[in-house]
């Protein structure tokens, strides 16, 4: 049991790629160049990145999960009373 987890671990070894590696090969994972390297944005240039993890990236990244938008508090409307001017002469006719 312990053998066939080590075989497995290798090989998910053997498979890993850097980010720029993934981005080169977008056509075998059936994507576009620009699709990796979006999904791909937030990742260290050396980190090593699983098949597995690069598609679990890619899906994140072409289809979002639309959260709830955030409830935004309503004023109440209070009606606005217009303010009736009082009307002063303008004197300036004093020189």
């Amino acid at each position: 049991m312990t053998i066939e987890k080590q075989v497995y671990s290798d090989k998910d070894d053997l498979q890993r790629r850097t980010k720029q590696e993934w981005i080169e090969g977008a056509a075998a994972l059936k994507h576009e160049r620009f699709e990796v390297a979006g999904a791909l944005f937030d990742c260290a240039a050396g980190a090593l990145l699983s098949r597995a993890e690069v598609e679990q990236r890619l899906d994140a990244y072409l289809h979002p999960v639309k959260e709830a938008p955030v409830a935004v508090p309503v004023k109440p409307q209070v009606p606005q009373v217009k303010k009736v001017k009082e009307e002063t002469p303008n004197d300036n006719s004093e020189g």
